[in-house]
């Protein structure tokens, strides 16, 4: 732990994206991916870390405790447990989604996590080529229904 915890706009540098809309962007990429592998709780635990990380695109230094209490504000004290939103975590660091920072008080002692989003591995649009010859093997198939 040598991370000092402190105020959000302190860890702009833990950032990879560069905007706001960046950021969601790669978060729906991860979502298309990886969706079906969590719980509906462990997705509600994971949106919300996703709303925090709004502020400073993809880095969150949230309690979990400050987490849990807006999840349980807006489900009318239906939220998750603290459990369930630890076993996300560990879920979406195995993924590659997130990579969680240990951070430490003035006095040494644990703070806060450090939560930080990582892009998306296949950032990349399709290659023309590829794009083309699923075209034409399109327009063959017409073809042959055809006769």
């Amino acid at each position: 732990m040598n991370i000092k915890s402190g105020n959000i706009k302190g860890f702009e540098q833990y950032s990879q994206f560069t905007s706001l809309k960046e950021f969601n962007t790669n978060m729906e990429m991860w979502m298309v991916e990886h969706k079906l592998e969590f719980t509906k709780g462990e997705l509600v635990g994971l949106k919300r870390l996703v709303r925090f990380a709004a502020k400073n695109p993809g880095v969150c230094n949230a309690k979990i405790g400050t987490i849990l209490k807006a999840i349980n504000q807006e489900y009318q004290d239906n939220g998750i447990s603290r459990s369930t939103f630890k076993r996300m975590i560990q879920r979406a660091k195995e993924m590659g989604i997130i990579t969680v920072h240990e951070t430490e008080r003035k006095n040494g002692s644990q703070s806060s996590n450090l939560y930080v989003f990582n892009r998306f591995p296949k950032n990349e649009p399709p290659k023309q080529e590829e794009m083309n010859h699923q075209y034409k093997t399109i327009n063959l198939s017409k073809t042959n229904k055809k006769r």
